[in-house]
């Protein structure tokens, strides 16, 4: 009987945050699937942190579901409002930064351990991923706005 219990506290332990970045992280698509679905189900009816609602929609974009992706994206895009730009100092480094992790750098999943420090990161990289998204899905005037913000910090999408 206790190893029972013991194999059900695992299998409800597959949808964490952690999980789910882990496994984004280091590609495994199929733990991640499993991982966010959870979550997927939950943004339906509550609010997700921003990393999550954006690695759940990483996820989906990695599957091919851009539509969906976009919805995550959104919810994790209202969760954080409009954080502070960098100074000028910070944007400059950052922006070299960037450059120096390239196009990848948008389909990396986001820490849920982050914080607000990372915020401002965190819209960019939310915007990103939406705007491939759009891009995907042919809508190239809704991707505007997403192309114009992500020049800001020298982000070139194709």
């Amino acid at each position: 009987m206790e190893l029972m219990g013991k194999s059900q506290g695992k299998a409800e332990n597959t949808g964490t945050e952690e999980n789910l970045y882990r496994a984004l992280a280091v590609g495994d698509l199929p733990a991640a699937w499993l991982s966010a679905r959870a979550f997927i189900e939950r943004s339906k009816t509550e609010k997700l942190a921003c990393a999550t609602a954006f690695n759940c929609g990483l996820c989906l974009y990695r599957l091919g579901e851009y539509e969906k992706s976009l919805t995550e994206l959104t919810q994790a895009e209202q969760s954080l409002g409009n954080p502070p730009e960098f100074d000028m100092a910070e944007k400059k480094l950052f922006a070299q930064a960037l450059s120096v992790g390239g196009s990848e750098t948008a389909f990396l999943p986001l820490d849920p351990d982050s914080g607000k420090a990372l915020a401002r990161y965190g819209l960019l990289r939310v915007k990103w991923l939406a705007t491939l998204c759009l891009l995907r899905l042919g809508r190239q005037q809704e991707a505007a706005a997403g192309i114009r913000f992500l020049r800001q910090y020298h982000i070139e999408v194709p």
